[in-house]
């Protein structure tokens, strides 16, 4: 199997994972610090540990080049670990955290308050802004096929967020609050932090890119920082008071960590879940900024996009969600505009049905222009 093929399927895999494993750990009713039951819900300890899980990736590029260096080079590490560049400063990855440690506490915060599969969905829409973005500082441009490709997406989003307030009536298996307003304020908790995963994709490229940094190593430099400033906001947000339906703590602030320490204890089922979680972390964020590098952003966002599919497969075997026609209409359409962006379907139906037609063509033509073979003799002169 080619590595770039082997390297897509676990990026899509982890991904998935990440995605169930905090929706599996936000349903749990675990003890709090007031000896009560309380719903998982602790948005910034994910982030935390997701940039723990980068600060890994760092580890493991000294690991390895401390290998490297004792016993040779490396062949089979020449695309994950490239030459030192000079041109590489450590601080020009704090921007791209400082925007993923915000993205991401919103991503989980919306996690927990709508559907896995709508949580996934709506993830489409970085698509959007990263086009955007990148005409801004990658000097890309966008075509009107792109546009259009946009504003399809944009219809799948819309059909999306509107079934989502309209099943919420019905489909309560994995929501912790049956509200309208609350499963609303999710998905658009979702969009706000896609527009920042935008931002944040594109300028990780345009670094990647022009300081030809390993991949590893940039992802390590993520997760120090992001561990930095996560500790300092996990700090405020142990006291930072909180309304419905952010206050599911023991004393209702945002993200309380007795609750955490307290909710752990006697369950290794969560301490295991919350392991895997970050080491899929890694996986996912190193592998992310290989395909970035090597490859675009939007390629990076393609390749996401397909955990959409174990999801679905995943919550209709686990019966977390109900299926319906008009969510599956939303995400056709969803999906029609992030092929036509992509130019990965459409435009190759339309070349393959030029080539045969000119084929064909070309064909006729040579019949009608075969001679027969003359058996006269030369005219004489």
């Amino acid at each position: 199997m080619d590595h770039r093929v082997f390297l897509s399927l676990i990026f899509v895999l982890s991904g998935t994972f990440n995605v169930l494993v905090v929706k599996w750990a936000n349903q749990q009713q675990v003890i709090g610090s007031d000896e009560k039951l309380h719903r998982f819900q602790h948005p910034v300890v994910f982030t935390l540990l997701m940039f723990l899980g980068e600060f890994l990736c760092f580890l493991v590029f000294k690991l390895i080049r401390l290998i490297s260096s004792r016993r040779g080079s490396i062949a089979d590490l020449d695309n994950i670990l490239t030459q030192d560049s000079s041109e590489f400063r450590p601080l020009s990855m704090l921007l791209p955290t400082v925007l993923d440690v915000v993205a991401s506490i919103l991503l989980f915060t919306g996690l927990y308050l709508t559907y896995a599969t709508s949580f996934q969905m709506i993830r489409g829409a970085a698509l959007i802004f990263v086009g955007i973005f990148s005409t801004m500082f990658l000097n890309h441009t966008l075509s009107g096929r792109h546009w259009l490709a946009i504003f399809t997406i944009s219809c799948g989003l819309l059909d999306i967020i509107s079934l989502d307030v309209q099943r919420v009536g019905y489909d309560q298996v994995t929501l912790p609050y049956t509200d309208q307003k609350s499963i609303l304020t999710g998905d658009l908790l979702i969009v706000i932090a896609e527009i920042l995963h935008g931002l944040q994709y594109v300028y990780e490229e345009k670094q990647l890119k022009t300081s030809n940094v390993a991949p590893l190593q940039a992802a390590g430099w993520q997760g120090i920082f992001g561990l930095i400033i996560t500790s300092l906001l996990a700090i405020c947000m142990h006291f930072l008071p909180s309304v419905s339906p952010f206050n599911e703590s023991s004393r209702a602030v945002f993200d309380d960590w007795s609750d955490l320490l307290a909710g752990l204890q006697g369950n290794p089922a969560m301490i295991m879940a919350l392991i895997g979680f970050t080491v899929s972390c890694a996986l996912y964020n190193f592998i992310g900024l290989f395909i970035a590098m090597y490859s675009s952003s939007a390629n990076r966002l393609l390749a996401d996009g397909l955990r959409v599919y174990f999801i679905w497969v995943f919550v209709i075997v686990m019966e977390w969600e109900y299926i319906n026609l008009v969510t599956i209409l939303g995400f056709i359409i969803l999906q029609m505009g992030i092929i036509l962006y992509r130019q990965a379907l459409f435009l190759d139906w339309y070349r393959a049905a030029v080539s045969r037609w000119y084929q064909a063509r070309y064909v006729d033509l040579s019949a009608e222009n075969t001679a027969a073979p003359n058996s006269r003799p030369a005219d004489v002169i």
